[in-house]
């Protein structure tokens, strides 16, 4: 299916199957024209495009990613919906979930759509493990924290996760600010 995406894109994927991965279908449409998914879109999800052959466009890879988010995003509400008390791990490659704009910034959306309303953006965490400035889509080796600094787009500034967590000591200058403690 992602491959008929990837090559054909979402309106060629057959609406069964579509609907197993997208159980908010006019959430998931609407998504795509709010402005801090756009700014997502533009300053993180688009980065990772290489091209697979000479056909290939960043609209096939944008409509092959954000099926791949809004897939992971159902399965966790759909698991979750009969499960007041759960607590669920996810784990997901850091240009998945990084500025909250993959299946992790999604979740809350497609669990209240499913009447699971107790599922809020606060009630949903995002941890890095062992970033990489480049993954986190620096220039330099300092890790980027945020997209949307700009003065146009503060109203729509999104965080790198909710924490960064290292297996060893990263270098002091990598992180461009701590937090107070």
């Amino acid at each position: 299916d992602i491959q008929t995406v990837r090559s054909s894109g979402l309106q060629n994927l057959d609406a069964g199957r579509r609907s197993e991965y997208v159980a908010d279908s006019e959430g998931f449409i609407q998504l795509t024209t709010d402005p801090k998914f756009k700014l997502y879109s533009s300053r993180s999800l688009l980065k990772d495009f290489i091209p697979l052959d000479s056909k290939d466009s960043s609209a096939s890879f944008f409509a092959e990613r954000i099926l791949v988010h809004e897939a992971g995003a159902t399965a966790l509400a759909r698991y979750t919906k009969d499960k007041p008390e759960a607590f669920v791990t996810y784990v997901a490659p850091i240009s998945d979930v990084r500025y909250v704009g993959g299946s992790n910034g999604r979740l809350p959306r497609v669990c209240n759509y499913l009447g699971k309303d107790l599922v809020t953006e606060e009630s949903v965490t995002t941890i890095l493990c062992n970033p990489k400035a480049p993954e986190t889509l620096a220039a330099g080796f300092r890790l980027r924290l945020e997209i949307g600094t700009a003065p146009d787009n503060l109203d729509y500034q999104s965080k790198i996760s909710d924490y960064l967590w290292f297996s060893t000591m990263p270098k002091v200058n990598m992180i461009p600010r701590l937090m107070n403690s």
